[in-house]
């Protein structure tokens, strides 16, 4: 049995839409989307490897810090891991272990080995995701277009390796030191690819196509089952290959209330809440404890450690080091104290520490996020003019970009306290908005108002504190 095309949409849902339908059931639509992108990579892969090595001059270091970093940001309010759809990285090595970009193929490349079982989780992603981050606040990677260069490489080059002896795309879903981060984020998203209706998939539907596949089309490159009950964003790339699957035409992309994924999650996990809340803490705690201490520590740590050159100076990179940990340390012990007088507030025996904490972290995201956004705001309205700048030196000498233009200049759009005024009310929204979700998360009163409320205020506290230390680390230059 066989629903009707188009039947049981709502005005939510953008697979109604002709123009969007018919892209999405493109054969070739992944491909087409991809192509621009790589093509964009090679340029700031060539450009960051071998031209100017000033970074505010070197079109790689520039789109891929303020652009790329930029619109990444962006995009997870409003379509989650779009990214992660257009990524060359994790696409051609996933045509590359199937032998076709898009038409189906009778032979596949590699071992197609399953990810060992213990490692299915977001506990190694979030490690290098922390790795990625110190290489930036340790070594500057932002502003070395050398390393710059070197990460493209080195992540293109494990993609292309794993995907020859892992199944589907499994360097995207469990090593990719950016996909804990892309996947949290993405629980904020207006956007979601979900199953129309249950009733075909579980009665209906044994050989599973969107996540098996089937002569015609490929089933999920990260392993999801979405007729089995997708119920987030977390790993979901919007490649659209179940809508092609699908022999129901029941997967479909829609517009949803911001954030849903928050508060909506009935199987929240905690590898996935640990990650949610190592995102918030480096984008508040340590920012705020690297600006009031990492300085006056590193001058401790030059009496025992050997001084050096940055970025090679061991006393400073060790501070980095204690910095992380103990920010990182402090932001899990804070959620956790929480959770835990959150638990004795709402007076229920039912609920557990561990199982606030894990909706807790996750309802904490936009706090993080809205901290990531406003440090873009400074760097968008106050070096307006970079982006066409490295442009046209990356024309004199395409695609080497080792020429510098004759006349350079960066404007400010605003000044500081406008700026930061714009910061101000991006972190209230951001604090709102967790405050929102963590209201739909807390426990329900056991016997009365009172306690229901009394079990909010301590998560809420927290999620205001962050947003403070946000507001002072933001504005500690003004002073």
């Amino acid at each position: 049995m066989s629903t009707t095309p188009g039947a049981g949409l709502d005005r939510r849902e953008l697979t109604r839409l002709g123009p969007v339908r018919r892209a999405v059931l493109l054969p070739s639509f992944q491909f087409w989307t991809v192509l621009p992108t790589l093509a964009l990579v090679v340029v700031v892969l060539v450009s960051a490897a071998v031209g100017l090595e000033h970074p505010s001059a070197n079109f790689g270091t520039v789109v891929t810090w303020i652009v790329w970093w930029g619109g990444l940001l962006v995009s997870f309010v409003l379509v989650g891991r779009a990214w992660c759809l257009v990524c060359p990285i994790g696409a051609i090595p996933e045509w590359l272990q199937r032998l076709s970009p898009w038409w189906g193929s009778r032979y596949t490349a590699g071992l197609g080995l399953p990810w060992p079982r213990r490692l299915r989780n977001l506990w190694l992603p979030t490690a290098l995701f922390v790795v990625f981050v110190f290489l930036d606040n340790g070594y500057g990677m932002s502003n070395s277009p050398r390393m710059t260069a070197g990460l493209i490489a080195v992540l293109a080059l494990g993609a292309a390796w794993v995907s020859l002896v892992f199944e589907r795309r499994a360097f995207c879903r469990y090593l990719c030191p950016l996909t804990a981060f892309i996947g949290t984020c993405a629980l904020t998203s207006v956007f979601e690819l979900r199953r129309r209706d249950p009733a075909p998939c579980r009665n209906a539907c044994p050989t599973k196509d969107c996540y098996r596949g089937n002569a015609r089309r490929y089933g999920c490159p990260m392993g999801e089952f979405p007729g089995g009950g997708l119920e987030s964003n977390l790993h979901c790339i919007l490649c659209t290959e179940c809508v092609k699957s699908c022999p129901h035409d029941n997967i479909a992309l829609r517009w949803r209330a911001p954030g849903r994924d928050l508060w909506a999650m009935s199987r929240p996990r905690l590898d996935g809440a640990c990650a949610a809340a190592v995102i918030v803490g480096l984008a508040t705690v340590v920012p705020l404890l690297a600006l009031a201490f990492l300085p006056e520590l590193r001058s401790l740590l030059a009496r025992l450690l050997p001084a050096g050159v940055p970025p090679n100076d061991p006393p400073r990179l060790a501070a980095v080091v204690l910095v992380f940990g103990v920010g990182l340390g402090a932001t899990l012990g804070l959620l956790h104290a929480a959770s835990l007088l959150s638990r004795w507030a709402s007076g229920s025996a039912r609920v557990t520490t561990r199982a606030l904490f894990t909706r807790y972290a996750y309802a904490l995201i936009p706090v993080g996020l809205s901290k990531l956004l406003a440090d873009l705001l400074d760097h968008a309205f106050r070096t307006w003019g970079v982006l066409s700048n490295v442009t046209s030196a990356l024309l004199l000498d395409f695609p080497w970009n080792r020429v510098m233009p004759e006349r350079a200049s960066a404007t400010d759009l605003l000044g500081p306290l406008a700026v930061y005024g714009l910061q101000v009310a991006l972190l209230l929204g951001g604090l709102l908005w967790s405050l929102e979700a963590l209201r739909r998360t807390a426990p329900g009163p056991a016997a009365d108002r009172a306690s229901g409320v009394a079990s909010f205020l301590p998560i809420a506290g927290l999620a205001l504190v962050l947003t403070l230390a946000s507001l002072w680390t933001l504005g500690s230059g003004l002073l």
